[in-house]
């Protein structure tokens, strides 16, 4: 697996690839945003840990143009941020934000959130591919993918705002309540969702055997 490290700082750099020295990972560094990008025209990785803060072009720009590249839109991005993003960015970028660190990290929080993103587009993956080797409805398989990618969006949503919103203001704040409880009912509705259309994609693919 290739992780490309994405930093302006050489000291972050530097422990980053300390932290996944040993590992079976593949690591190539990025010293900016637009560093990254240019590599990224001839370099395509399995996972990118992106700094928010960079002077030349920050982490959201960067982000924004893989998003917007068919050829790079599926890499998931991981955030590195020195701070808890605040309620309205959390909400605009969750969806295209794979999972994000607050810095310090420490080797095995990076380590544990990559094996599971690894372990998670490997379940994904394989489901899909089973899926349309069974002749499963192409729009039906699309529909399982969206599933998929907004549930996970508006869980990390939740675990942001969570962190953000503490328990007393969750507890004086109407509007932060009632933004907390809009959410929580989207991911009933679309994990009920997503879990009914798995029985039905998974019932098909027994039937072909």
């Amino acid at each position: 697996m290739k992780v490309m490290v994405v930093d302006d700082e050489p000291d972050i750099v530097d422990l980053l690839l300390l932290m996944l020295d040993g590992t079976d990972y593949e690591v190539t560094t990025a010293s900016g945003g637009n560093d990254c990008l240019e590599k990224l025209k001839h370099d395509v990785p399995d996972l990118i840990l992106l700094d928010l803060i960079m002077p030349d072009l920050d982490g959201w720009g960067v982000l924004n143009s893989i998003r917007q590249d068919d050829r790079l839109k599926s890499i998931p991005v991981v955030i590195l941020t020195a701070k808890q993003l605040t309620a309205d960015v959390a909400q605009k970028k969750a969806p295209h934000i794979t999972e994000y660190l607050v810095k310090p990290v420490t080797k095995e929080g990076l380590i544990s959130v990559i094996e599971d993103i690894t372990s998670s587009s490997k379940e994904l993956g394989d489901f899909i591919a089973a899926a349309r080797k069974a002749g499963v409805d192409p729009e039906m398989v699309d529909r399982y993918v969206q599933l998929n990618q907004q549930t996970s969006a508006y869980k990390r949503l939740h675990t942001s705002l969570m962190q953000i919103y503490t328990k007393k203001r969750l507890e004086e704040e109407d509007s932060a309540r009632n933004t907390m409880r809009s959410i929580e009912r989207v991911i009933d509705l679309k994990g009920r969702n997503l879990e009914e259309l798995h029985t039905r994609i998974g019932e098909m693919i027994d039937v072909s055997g």
